[in-house]
């Protein structure tokens, strides 16, 4: 099996740098598709794309900010994984935009579907950003285990860079054992593969979902308190990686 897959390995470059020799093109395009399979935006005023001013080296980046609606969505889609068993992706994420008042202050901001819903669930992965209720920004990632009341099992952490970019990379393992570790850092922060910043338990498995089919990037599913504080406001995505076996890292 190929350690990365397909068509991610464009995302070296930079979320939408689009060049093969390796450099991000000087002006960014005027559409996320390609190289994403697809881009799902909707709801409102609820708007994505791609502007110039990457990160780490990238020269163009993806723009996200969402309606006023609860089904608003800004994001961008990629097809290329195929019941992935096995499945490591990466992203920056940038959050300065977004205010963090409000316990309930939440959007999806990454997804990992499987390609029919187990238990009721079509997210393998879901992670969301959110407030705390003092104005710290976080991240929560729910991973879909059959744990035979919610089959949800959740995980939280504190953005450690509150204004400006974050990078996050997670290790998925679908089965009876499933695992999901993740990585949240500061942009230049060096990290391996064996000390992530946490994990989720996986409590009775996630053998059901099959594997990974489908990846979103970008805002989504507001909760109304997200919208009261951040309808309009812009996140900033780049440097998406898919991978089925390999650490990625910085």
């Amino acid at each position: 099996m190929n350690t990365k897959m397909k068509t991610l390995s464009m995302a070296v470059l930079g979320l939408v740098g689009f060049t093969a020799a390796g450099a991000a093109m000087a002006q960014c395009p005027a559409s996320l598709v390609p190289p994403w399979t697809a881009t799902n935006i909707g709801g409102g005023t609820s708007a994505a794309s791609s502007v110039t001013g990457g990160y780490d080296s990238t020269a163009c980046r993806l723009q996200s900010s969402l309606g006023n609606s609860g089904s608003a969505r800004a994001q961008v889609r990629d097809d290329t994984p195929a019941n992935e068993t096995r499945y490591r992706a990466q992203f920056i994420f940038d959050p300065t935009s977004l205010s963090g008042a409000g316990g309930t202050n939440q959007a999806d901001v990454f997804l990992a579907n499987s390609a029919a819903p187990f238990n009721g669930l079509l997210r393998l992965v879901r992670m969301q950003y959110g407030g705390s209720g003092g104005g710290t920004k976080r991240l929560f990632i729910t991973a879909a285990c059959n744990n035979g009341t919610t089959n949800t099992c959740i995980s939280q952490i504190d953005l450690p860079t509150q204004a400006g970019p974050n990078r996050i990379e997670f290790d998925l393992t679908v089965g009876a054992s499933g695992t999901l570790r993740y990585w949240v850092t500061p942009l230049a922060t060096a990290t391996t593969d064996g000390s992530p910043t946490g994990t989720v338990t996986i409590t009775g498995g996630n053998a059901g979902w099959v594997g990974v089919d489908q990846a979103y990037v970008g805002l989504a599913s507001p909760s109304s308190a997200f919208r009261a504080a951040n309808t309009g406001n812009n996140a900033y995505f780049d440097q998406f990686d898919s991978r089925r076996q390999t650490f990625i890292g910085n």
